[in-house]
């Protein structure tokens, strides 16, 4: 029963927060202390942003995401909440309604966060936008290569966005201001796994590919996704957080594209392996030749592959199926799709996996949590926490 409490009143409070700040999204507030977060990258991360593309059938939104938290779709390919819902944004310290969050969220469960489960909203929201919230950018089906996707809001244009985003900051509180706001800001990465499964599937009657040809590939990618990084950069960006790409081989729809049986197929997390080792060192040369720049990964993969081969220890009973779905392992993406037939799972907190692509509520949590606080072996060289209090 003191547990039941618990929960409503952290829900309680942990929504009261979100809900006034996404009904009210121009109030301002003090900057002096802000770290503002943008966020880059695909449906993993994308809190919205589909739903405001003009296309009536893109994004999550319909049943039965956003069922166990929002009890409504809510723009996340989730039953919940996302990583970087999880990860929040910052603490607004001069507002009576922010320090009654905080201490609902640090003293009842969410102490480990950045004081509210916020999530900066997306930049296609119509209406007035308040750009010292932060803003997310991050979209479904988004890719590095803009051939991959021509169709999505891809990285490119997602960096398009975050440019006129700037030039209206600038506009809202002056240069000087929104230099400083820049620099303090953490910009938070997840991409590239859809460019690794459009590879796959373009060749499929091909495989295994060579190691030349995925060497190459990597190399595209990483070259592409630097130009990016360093967009930012030359706009004042220092501080920068990626998650390394995941174990897609685990995934269910990479199993169903593949007609693989077992738990993960190899060339898929090959593939994975390849660019995060690339990018590793890809990021340790910027560091050095680009003055003031700083960055943290966050080992996805392992943390990942990790709950798919190891679940019980982190309280998963099913981590190969997915909650919703179709076909062998529910890997068939028809989840949402009202044409088509699909199955929901009963006991979504047993499922590591919530859809053909995306892990659950309970997972993201999971996962935010070792992005947020975790040791060296999770996120190196530094945890988010520690990245967002660095000047």
């Amino acid at each position: 029963m003191a547990q039941t409490v618990r929960n409503l009143c952290v829900t309680l409070a942990l929504e009261l927060c979100a809900t006034l700040l996404f009904v009210y999204p121009s109030i301002s507030f003090a900057t002096q202390d802000k770290t503002l977060f943008f966020v880059f990258g695909d449906s993993l991360y994308d809190n919205g942003m589909s739903l405001y593309t003009g296309d009536k059938e893109a994004g999550a939104r319909y049943w039965p995401y956003g069922e166990s938290y929002f009890k409504k779709p809510a723009g996340r390919y989730s039953n919940g909440l996302n990583i970087p819902d999880f990860i929040g944004i910052f603490c607004l310290y001069n507002t009576i309604i922010c320090r009654m969050c905080i201490v609902f969220a640090f003293n009842l469960a969410y102490s480990q966060f950045a004081g509210l489960p916020y999530m900066p909203p997306p930049y296609l929201l119509p209406g007035n936008k308040n750009y010292t919230n932060g803003i997310n950018f991050a979209s479904t089906s988004a890719c590095v290569l803009v051939e991959n996707c021509p169709k999505a809001i891809n990285l490119k244009m997602q960096l398009d966005y975050f440019v006129e985003m700037v030039q209206n900051l600038t506009k809202q509180v002056g240069k000087s201001e929104a230099n400083r706001l820049l620099s303090r800001a953490v910009y938070l990465f997840d991409i590239g796994k859809n460019d690794y499964v459009t590879l796959l599937q373009m060749n499929r009657e091909k495989r295994p590919l060579s190691s030349s040809e995925k060497s190459l590939y990597v190399k595209q990618i990483l070259g592409n996704l630097t130009i990016h990084i360093k967009t930012i950069y030359k706009k004042g960006g220092r501080k920068f957080a990626f998650q390394n790409i995941g174990p897609i081989g685990c995934m269910p729809s990479m199993k169903y594209m593949l007609g693989f049986n077992g738990t993960c197929a190899e060339e898929p997390l090959e593939l994975a392996r390849m660019h995060n080792a690339a990018f590793a060192a890809k990021a340790n040369t910027l560091q050095s030749k680009l003055p003031g720049f700083n960055y943290t990964i966050y080992d996805f993969y392992t943390a990942l592959h990790h709950r798919v081969l190891y679940g019980n220890v982190y309280g998963f009973e099913e981590t190969e199926t997915a909650c919703c779905g179709s076909g062998v392992f529910n890997g068939d993406y028809t989840c949402q799709n009202r044409s088509m037939t699909f199955s929901v799972c009963y006991k979504v907190k047993d499922y590591l996996w919530y859809d053909a692509w995306h892990p659950t509520h309970k997972a993201c949590r999971q996962l935010a949590k070792e992005f947020w606080s975790g040791g060296y072996n999770n996120v190196a060289p530094y945890n988010l926490r520690t990245l967002f209090a660095m000047g």
